[in-house]
């Protein structure tokens, strides 16, 4: 039984992806780190207490950088490939965090804030995409850790408490720049470029177990296969490929909707102000720290549950089920709020309270467990492997977007009633657009969305026409019987 679940966990494909979560890994963590860092007094008297705007600026300016470097990741993921594009994000990773760390005054941390912000938005630019072709990348176990660093800060009783959670921040920025480096580039980017020897060399070290050699020439041949043909049918796709063709059309909304649903879900309202919350609440600086770490738990346990079902259910139940659920929290949130208003001076309805709190968790392990993971995973899987990196980086731009607007305005102006409706409506459009993803490989999806019909003997003879003329390709008839039967 041992040598068995060796086989099935135990792979290089697992263990590279246990590694590339690092990148989920500093997401999580530069995203929540900030909010204990607004609870902490330490932070606001240094910064001469800041206001409403200019917290929401030191908040948002994250997001812009974020939305700099995702816009860049096209570029980058393309013709760095995917591990030089990780590794040159993690520099600004570990720069901005040094910034931050030993920031003199709110512009320096602003900057530093930026820079983090950049390397995000280039790694979950491409981490995804490396990603998706090797396994999947979680990021609520650096949110969880990003909160609990707050609740020890609270107890480090120091005037520089606040810097510590900054400085941690650059560790694994560090540790993965360094790190992508040493492991394969993406066996599909290598053919993209034409770079077919060093594609098989990569892709037998991520599959290659000793025995398995026959395994490994077909299903690379059929890669080839699939990716030959692909080009063929797209001829010599382009950023315009994007809005050119009703499908791809569909594939860019499907692939953006899912993170713009993430961000018109109130995630990141909780998130960044959930500080803010408490104490409208009337809680004092180690409770609202506390409460703040508590959250930040259930967001690990909801992710890891979700493994168990997430390639169970079809995706787009998933999506409908999350939204729908969303919308009716932040319904019970906000008559909450209506009926037991929490005023300075006044007694407060701990029940209410209590019930209010509740409803902040829930929303907190149903993204976790349900939305967040589509995120992760149906963009990379409604591209193609040619357009899979400009494709996702507009996503992240459109995502990063919309999260810049609301982290800014949400504590002027946003209030729970507004995503009530955003998530009504975000169940709406996945239930009469979205379709269902589950189960389909990469290269197939294309059916799904009609833009490639299922391959017949005369395109499978074109594609055989096309690969014998490419020297040393390693392709075998075995390879084309195996991309027809598909």
């Amino acid at each position: 039984m041992g040598g068995k679940i060796t086989e099935t966990w135990l792979t290089k494909p697992f263990l590279t992806s246990i590694f590339l979560g690092l990148g989920g890994f500093l997401y999580g963590f530069d995203s929540g780190i900030i909010t204990p860092s607004l609870a902490l007094n330490s932070f606001l008297k240094y910064f001469d207490n800041p206001d409403a705007p200019l917290r929401g600026a030191i908040v948002s300016v994250y997001q812009a950088g974020a939305w700099l470097g995702s816009a860049s990741v096209g570029i980058t993921s393309d013709r760095l490939g995917r591990r030089k594009a990780i590794a040159f994000g993690c520099a600004f990773g570990v720069l901005g965090g040094a910034l931050m760390t030993g920031a003199a005054h709110v512009a320096m941390l602003i900057i530093g804030r930026m820079l983090v912000g950049y390397a995000v938005g280039t790694i979950t630019g491409v981490a995804p995409v490396f990603g998706a072709e090797i396994a999947k990348v979680l990021c609520a176990w650096g949110f969880f850790v990003a909160l609990w660093t707050g609740v020890g800060e609270g107890k480090w009783h120091n005037p520089n408490q606040w810097r510590l959670g900054f400085a941690v921040q650059s560790i694994p920025a560090l540790a993965l720049g360094v790190g992508v480096l040493f492991i394969s580039e993406s066996p599909r980017w290598l053919c993209l470029k034409g770079r077919h020897e060093e594609a098989e060399k990569a892709f037998r070290s991520y599959h290659h177990n000793g025995s398995n050699d026959e395994w490994c020439r077909e299903e690379f041949s059929r890669m080839q296969v699939n990716i030959a043909i692909e080009l063929q049918a797209r001829g010599n796709l382009s950023w315009a490929e994007l809005l050119k063709s009703p499908a791809f059309r569909k594939r860019l909304f499907v692939g953006s909707f899912v993170w713009a649903a993430a961000m018109l879900s109130g995630i990141s309202f909780i998130q960044y102000f959930q500080p803010a919350i408490y104490a409208t609440l009337q809680y004092n600086q180690d409770q609202q720290l506390l409460i703040s770490g508590l959250y930040g738990s259930v967001a690990p346990v909801a992710c890891l549950a979700s493994l168990l079902f997430v390639d169970r259910i079809g995706r787009k139940k998933i999506l409908i089920s999350s939204a729908s659920l969303l919308s009716l929290c932040y319904l019970i949130i906000t008559i909450i709020a209506a009926v037991f208003p929490a005023r300075p001076g006044l007694p407060t309805n701990e029940a209410a309270q209590r019930g209010l709190i509740a409803c902040v968790f829930v929303v907190s392990a149903n993204y976790s467990a349900l939305l967040g993971p589509m995120t992760w995973i149906i963009p990379p899987e409604v591209f193609t492997t040619e357009l899979r990196g400009k494709a996702n980086a507009v996503v992240q731009v459109l995502h990063y977007s919309i999260s810049l607007i609301i982290t800014q305005c949400s504590p002027i102006a946003l209030a729970a009633i507004f995503f009530i409706l955003t998530n009504a409506l975000c169940a709406i459009v996945f239930a009469l657009v979205y379709p269902e993803t589950r189960g389909k490989s990469l290269e197939d999806m294309s059916e799904i969305f009609g833009d490639i019909k299922r391959r017949t003997e005369p395109e499978l003879g074109d594609a055989r026409t096309i690969l014998s003329d490419k020297k040393d390709n390693g392709i075998n008839e075995y390879a084309i019987e195996k991309t027809e039967s598909k």
